[in-house]
């Protein structure tokens, strides 16, 4: 699988940012973030999927989003919800994701589109509202949840 070389994902104490490039047009991206069909295709890593009807998504500001990322083997779910404080079709949006019982931190999401020559460059930025994280498993999990959102922009 051919990588732009402008693609990488670098954690801070509390930001983790991660540039991709699809060869698609932005607004192709930007439905696979904001159509919960496409949603439900891609989110979440490798051993995890997300059931469509578990996917919500109310596309404007102060609109709600929600996803619930289920194991394959179905032992476990792992809920994700947040509001948007920012919707800009196609170029991007906001996300701010309050703590859970589960996830207890508290972030804010930031996906950000721009026309390349020959498709989109996604910038993610994630800030968590803690003075550090440990972004080894969001690390890995984001990984392969891009690598599932690549196969849906070439397939």
């Amino acid at each position: 699988m051919s990588r732009d070389p402008g693609e990488s994902m670098v954690a801070g104490p509390n930001t983790l940012t991660i540039v991709r490039v699809f060869n698609a047009p932005r607004e192709l991206v930007f439905a696979a973030w904001t159509d919960p069909d496409r949603l439900a295709a891609w989110w979440g890593p490798a051993e995890l999927h997300t059931p469509r009807e578990s996917v919500s998504i109310d596309p404007r500001v102060g609109g709600e989003w929600s996803a619930t990322m289920v194991m394959d083997d179905g032992s476990a779910e792992f809920p994700s919800a947040g509001t948007f404080s920012r919707f800009e079709p196609p170029s991007g949006f906001e996300m701010r994701e309050e703590a859970t019982d589960m996830f207890p931190f508290a972030n804010t999401m930031t996906v950000s589109l721009d026309e390349v020559e020959n498709g989109t460059r996604m910038t993610i930025v994630q800030h968590f509202a803690t003075e550090s994280f440990d972004f080894g498993d969001s690390i890995v999990g984001w990984g392969s949840s891009l690598e599932k959102l690549r196969a849906l922009m070439t397939g």
